[in-house]
């Protein structure tokens, strides 16, 4: 599915916490928190729009610290599950990190996400560590990097 990517603002915020809820129930960022990356010097935050720009498709939030990368949240609107979307925010994502010359990029995911976790490695990333009982709901979170 083609899309355009565009940095986040306030005007998506709404819209942003009502996926953020639908794709994590109890673990979801509050409004207070997309508003801090909009601030946030080390955040880019960029969200993928229907071509018409009227849908949001996915977002994702990944910061630039030295020369790594670190995916602090990305999610697909359930309506556009699986499409590709994920992916190709992904790939994005990733080609930005190279521009911003990181030499790796970081990211944790619930392990009990077998779809994320089967994404991230498809694409790459290797799990390295866990988080015990670090989700609300007690779940593990899988340390996982890329090199790129």
């Amino acid at each position: 599915m083609d899309m355009i990517f565009k940095p986040m603002d306030e005007s998506h915020i709404d819209r942003l916490l009502k996926i953020e809820e639908e794709c994590f129930p109890g673990d979801s960022w509050t409004r207070l928190m997309f508003e801090s990356e909009v601030k946030n010097k080390i955040s880019s935050f960029i969200v993928a729009l229907s071509n018409d720009e009227e849908a949001i498709l996915g977002y994702c939030c990944v910061w630039f610290i030295a020369d790594f990368a670190e995916i602090t949240n990305i999610a697909v609107s359930p309506k556009f599950w699986r499409q590709g979307i994920g992916k190709t925010i992904l790939y994005y994502i990733i080609e930005k990190s190279k521009k911003n010359k990181c030499k790796y990029i970081n990211l944790e995911v619930k392990s009990t996400n077998i779809a994320a976790i089967s994404l991230y490695e498809k694409m790459g990333f290797v799990s390295v560590g866990q988080r015990k009982k670090y989700y609300k709901d007690n779940s593990d979170a899988i340390l996982m990097t890329k090199d790129l």
